[in-house]
């Protein structure tokens, strides 16, 4: 049997989160959770699928994506916060327990649900990222890298040197998203090994902005 994927938002005192499901209401509920930079509609080939197959799949917009809240700090996008969206939006469906799928800087959501709300999981599947028990920093995912496809001596932080430099240049960073300013990493590709990496320093150049 085949189910047509819905449209829902579900608002709380505390968040809003739009969200896509597909499957009978009483299926047991698969929750997709996307990484940077997507939303709910990534899963649209899953969601069909697993509604087939009789559970109910949700894909909803993370905070700070797509028709779901977008909050003007920082430490609004705390793991802790993301993570009681989700518990928020599970209780919203009725349910006591999930199946949570995270993608990219998805994973690490459905990591800390499962650590800290064990009894709200049917199971975690995890893709593309490896699970860091220690947290998902740059530092402990530069200790994962897979040195055959980036040698240290030619990336010594890997691939993450893009997320180096929003740890390092984050007002620029956010300046450019909002139009402001513009502002790009330089990477040197050879760089002597420290103990934290640094690789990558900002550049920013006003740019015009609507009206000007």
């Amino acid at each position: 049997m085949t189910f047509p994927v819905h449209e829902h938002v579900h608002k709380s005192a505390r968040h809003t989160s739009f969200y896509l499901s597909c499957g009978p209401a009483d299926g047991t509920p698969i929750i997709f959770v996307h990484g940077w930079p997507e939303l709910s509609i990534s899963w649209r080939h899953q969601l069909p699928v697993l509604g087939a197959l009789g559970l109910r799949a949700i894909a909803p917009d993370m905070r700070g994506y797509g028709r779901s809240s977008v909050y003007p700090r920082h430490e609004d996008y705390a793991q802790e916060q993301i993570v009681a969206d989700m518990i928020e939006l599970l209780d919203s469906l009725g349910a006591q327990k999930a199946i949570w799928v995270g993608h990219d800087w998805g994973s690490p959501v459905v990591w800390n649900i499962a650590q800290q709300h064990a009894d709200r999981c049917h199971g975690v599947a995890s893709l593309c990222v490896p699970y860091i028990p220690a947290g998902f920093t740059v530092e402990n995912a530069i200790a994962l890298s897979n040195r055959k496809l980036y040698p240290e001596d030619t990336f010594p932080a890997a691939q993450w040197d893009y997320q180096l430099f929003y740890q390092e240049s984050f007002p620029q960073a956010q300046a450019a998203f909002e139009g402001n300013v513009r502002a790009t990493p330089r990477c040197s590709p050879r760089r002597t090994r420290t103990a934290t990496p640094r690789r990558c320093s900002a550049t920013a150049s006003s740019v015009p902005t609507a009206g000007t």
